[in-house]
């Protein structure tokens, strides 16, 4: 069976359970318009459209892991030694304490589009206009997301005070 098709299956199930849990959430009489089943439901919406997404992808044969004949088949075949592989997820952590430190300065936008353009960069994605245009874009669907339809605060960071 293909790796991709079980996991599609596999997350799905899970964003199928997430989602009936969620539906078990009671209502509380302080809640806003979205109330506290929204943001669970959302994630578990968005893992079921992605895991659709992978189980089409592997139906299709195209794979969304597919790699250049050029690139090792291996992605931990990148990693020197095997004393290292702990610096890989060290380095995510370090780029995610990294945005935890700027994003009040920064904000939410400019920080999040960094925090996915050095993510991608550390991952092996190089740096492009594509990368750049994928950051700023997932940047506002998150921002739009989670300010403009779910009214979570974000931080302004230093751009309201110079306009």
């Amino acid at each position: 069976m293909n790796r991709d098709l079980a996991l599609g299956g596999a997350t799905l199930a899970i964003a199928i359970a997430y989602y009936l849990l969620s539906a078990q959430i009671p209502e509380s009489q302080l809640a806003d318009a979205v109330g506290p089943q929204g943001l669970p439901r959302v994630y578990a919406y968005i893992l079921g459209a992605l895991s659709l997404a992978l189980i089409g992808s592997a139906i299709r044969g195209s794979g969304l892991g597919a790699r250049d004949s050029k690139e090792p088949s291996n992605p931990e075949s990148r990693v020197p030694s095997p004393g290292l592989k702990i610096l890989r997820p060290l380095g995510v952590v370090a780029i995610g304490v990294i945005y935890i430190v700027v994003v009040p300065w920064l904000g939410y936008i400019v920080s999040l589009a960094g925090l996915i353009a050095a993510t991608t960069y550390y991952q092996g994605g190089g740096f492009s206009r594509r990368v750049v245009i994928v950051a700023l874009s997932g940047a506002l669907l998150f921002w739009g997301l989670f300010v403009a339809i779910l009214g979570i605060q974000h931080p302004a960071g230093i751009w309201p005070s110079l306009f």
